[in-house]
């Protein structure tokens, strides 16, 4: 997601690429190709096995076997108790786990459906209907109409639009497309069932309302835009019969896609890090071939900016080992589960080989190519593409050097093409990101692909963490970062909090994408702090120096009253050795990196941090550990600490 613009200036800004070129195709035309949308698909509804020549039999088995497997057991129950729960003690997932189980259930056996029939066309025909059924589709930390009401029920005649409708929506549009008639045959009268929820909950709403705060008409545009956007292009593509109100749907579509086109940074850089770019710049580029499918190529969109810039971004992120650089809420080591066809279908449309290469070295012999796991739309289309169900796995391209101006990102390797060795990555920007942590000037350390000295990322989302409680949450705060402590005070939020004298300098030979020498960035921190630190300036360069195999980070300050001046390390793994200047950590995937820094400043006081999170304990064990060095008394100063490979 983009960060947030001035909604004056926003308003000044005109039509970007895909309404120009929206609006330059004939109306008749337009309408025409809508109207045949489920054709352009190129699959035939209802004709089971046939209809997926090129699914090869491991792909095809899990799908059967994850729909037998569910048949085994009960439905999920979705029970007014827990989705109170939000109100009452802040938990969301009490609600959204069974709401999410419920979903991805009914898409498996939509698959298996189209797949092989009976018995799973029972099996998905109770699904669908289940999700009719449903009093809301909205989860509860979104439902607002109820909220202001008082109460914790849901009101069936205020439908909210929200991304738990969007994702109930897109799982009975491609389950309609995919099964079609078969299911009027088997159970008539449910689709008509489906068609009037989608009217009164989706389509009515839309078009009756344009105060939905994702479409961005106050300049503030996040991932929730393509997001919904794309679920509903698909259930105005083939479950809106009426031609007047499908093209109305469409219109509006392309016009809020536009808006989030625009937001993004010509970088190719994505705000909330690589696990949120699956559900934001993807997003819309599966938007974006939906609708150049229909269209039957005439949108051609991918080349314009920052597209090609953007399918960039997950290999540019990548450590190895499935561990990733990531900011604010991005976990370090997201699901792999990822559409990889998705990358794929990107990387062939722009021509670009890195993109192509990244998602085909995810393709691994003897698993499946497609998962029901990232969403039933996802999966339909990674089923009908032949060119990623017969791609062979390659090796992921790992570039030297990626620097990333707009959201001040440097990521730099020690060896181009290789996970051995070090990776730094560290980020400039302000305190009013998506999904913001207080993380100005924050930097990892990864060995051998693995980080060492880590962003914590994600917590479970609960009632505070998207309001003015926020940073009550220990991993938002800066003190939980690698970042100093400032007379006693951490960074403030708010987008006035940011870096300043931000420059970069790299070494690599662009030609043969050869790293030389060393990287390094360096940035002003005093402006991410709060005016009562009394930080003058906060001169921090974070160096990858190749040849000497380590990162170098030294601090310069001047500051009004030295009293508290601390230096916090995040570490993730075991500390073997600590000693004074010295600290030895085994790391998660077992070599030892080992933090250096001068002995003056004593050994410093390590902490250990239980872990009681899931999301959190999930990727880093039980425990982290916090390094806080206490620097001198001193107005104006300067420190160094360096990490490298090393031994016990």
């Amino acid at each position: 997601m983009a960060a947030e613009a001035d909604p004056a200036a926003v308003a000044t800004v005109g039509p970007g690429p895909l309404v120009r070129r929206w609006a330059s195709l004939d109306p008749q035309l337009r309408t025409a190709a809508l109207g045949r949308a489920r054709q352009a698909i190129g699959f035939a509804a209802g004709t089971g096995r046939a209809a997926w020549p090129h699914v090869d039999e491991v792909t095809e088995r899990a799908i059967v076997d994850a729909a037998e497997a569910d048949r085994g057991t009960a439905w999920p129950r979705l029970l007014l108790s827990d989705y109170a729960r939000y109100w009452r003690d802040g938990v969301r997932t009490a609600y959204e786990q069974p709401a999410g189980e419920l979903r991805r259930r009914t898409a498996t056996a939509a698959l298996a459906a189209a797949l092989h029939g009976q018995p799973y066309l029972d099996e998905a025909a109770d699904g669908l209907l289940q999700l009719c059924e449903q009093s809301t589709w909205c989860w509860a930390a979104h439902e607002r109409f109820a909220a202001e009401a008082g109460r914790v029920v849901p009101d069936v005649d205020r439908p909210y639009l929200d991304l738990g409708a969007a994702e109930t929506v897109a799982v009975l549009a491609w389950a309609d497309l995919i099964l079609g008639t078969t299911l009027d045959e088997r159970t008539p009268g449910l689709r008509q069932r489906i068609r009037r929820e989608t009217r009164t909950r989706i389509i009515e709403p839309f078009l009756g309302s344009r105060d939905w705060h994702w479409l961005g008409l106050d300049g503030h545009l996040h991932n929730w835009n393509p997001w919904i956007h794309g679920h509903l292009l698909a259930a105005a593509l083939f479950l809106v019969d009426d031609a007047d109100i499908r093209t109305q749907v469409v219109d509006l579509v392309v016009d809020g896609l536009d808006r989030y086109l625009g937001s993004l940074p010509a970088d190719g850089g994505c705000d909330e890090g690589y696990a949120y770019w699956w559900n934001g710049p993807a997003r819309l580029a599966e938007a974006l071939d939906l609708l150049d499918r229909v269209l039957g190529g005439r949108l051609d969109p991918w080349r314009w900016p920052p597209l090609p810039q953007l399918a960039r971004y997950p290999h540019r992120m990548a450590l190895g080992g499935g561990w990733y650089v990531n900011v604010g809420d991005g976990p370090a080591r997201p699901s792999a589960a990822q559409a990889w066809q998705v990358l794929h279908r990107w990387g062939r449309a722009t021509g670009d080989r890195q993109v192509i290469d990244f998602a085909a070295s995810h393709r691994v012999p003897g698993e499946p190519a497609v998962t029901v796991a990232a969403g039933l739309g996802r999966a339909v289309r990674g089923l009908t593409d032949s060119q990623w169900l017969t791609q062979s796995p390659t090796a992921p391209p790992l570039p030297a050097t990626t620097w990333l101006p707009d959201l001040q990102l440097l990521v730099s390797r020690e060896r181009a093409g290789s996970t051995a060795g070090l990776t730094v990555a560290v980020k400039g920007g302000h305190n009013d990101e998506n999904h913001n942590h207080n993380d100005v000037g924050s930097y990892l350390v990864a060995l051998d692909g693995c980080p060492v000295l880590v962003d914590l990322g994600q917590p479970t989302y609960t009632a505070i963490s998207f309001t003015d409680r926020r940073y009550e949450q220990w991993v938002t705060r800066s003190e939980w970062h690698n970042l100093p402590v400032v007379g006693g005070h951490g960074q403030a939020a708010g987008r006035d909090f940011r870096a300043s004298t931000v420059a970069v300098d790299t070494a690599t030979d662009t030609a043969t994408d050869t790293a030389v020498d060393a990287d390094a960035l360096r940035l002003d921190l005093a402006g991410a702090y709060p005016p009562e630190a009394g930080c003058r300036s906060w001169r921090r360069q974070v160096r990858l120096d190749r040849r000497r195999a380590t990162v170098t980070v030294t601090e310069r300050w001047r500051v009004d009253d030295p009293a508290d001046l601390r230096l916090h390390h995040v570490v993730a793994g075991e500390p073997l050795t600590h000693t004074t200047g010295r600290l030895a950590v085994r790391a998660l995937t077992g070599g030892i990196a080992v933090l250096a820094w001068d002995p003056l400043l004593g050994a410093g006081r390590l902490e250990r941090q239980p872990v009681d999170d899931p999301l959190l304990r999930d990727v880093w064990g039980p425990a982290v550990h916090r390094l806080v060095l206490t620097l001198p008394a001193q107005r104006t100063g300067s420190v160094t600490v360096t990490v490298s490979g090393g031994t016990e």
